[in-house]
């Protein structure tokens, strides 16, 4: 025992000068920075105009936004997930310019898994890639290094019908069809 008597042990040489440091860095921190509000607006010259939604601790945040299609009778509805609360990145604004300039190779891909799936639920039509038109692109927060990504397609002769394709590696993989009735 260092403290003699009283059974207390001696202070370690230095800890009060740690302590101090610690104080003095403490005082430096910056206040916590309050999180994103909900419906708070990004204005991007490449995905327009966007909304934030806060998710619950383990689900993604997203931006979403539409865009008006100069060529379509659709809005383009654009999904972009996030870390946290941060702004939509140039790589998701990248495959959203990627994704509209190749549309149409990627209704090509899409039309077999788009018929299948009509054919399973018995709607006694078909479609050829020149039918779809491009209308929702949903994104990972990193698209580049990401496994799935979601694009959604219509066609004005099934207009009732919504098609939403998983592509899982750059390639189409499932399909969910939905009703506007």
């Amino acid at each position: 025992m260092f403290g003699g008597e009283t059974g207390e042990e001696a202070p370690q040489e230095g800890a009060i000068d740690i302590d101090a440091l610690l104080l003095e860095r403490l005082w430096r921190l910056e206040p916590a920075r309050q999180p994103r509000p909900e419906g708070d607006i990004h204005e991007s010259q490449m995905l327009g105009r966007m909304q934030f939604v806060p998710m619950p601790v383990g689900r993604p945040s997203f931006w979403r936004g539409e865009l008006r299609m100069p060529d379509s009778r659709y809005t383009l509805l654009i999904v972009c997930e996030v870390t946290n609360d941060e702004l939509p990145g140039s790589d998701q604004a990248a495959c959203v310019t990627a994704f509209r300039r190749l549309q149409v190779q990627d209704a090509v891909l899409c039309t077999p898994l788009i018929n299948e799936r009509l054919r399973e639920l018995q709607v006694g039509r078909t479609i050829s890639p020149d039918d779809l038109v491009l209308t929702m692109i949903h994104l990972p927060s990193r698209p580049l290094t990401a496994t799935r990504y979601e694009l959604g397609f219509r066609a004005p002769a099934l207009a009732q019908l919504a098609f939403t394709v998983v592509f899982l590696h750059g390639r189409p993989h499932s399909v969910r069809v939905d009703s506007d009735h």
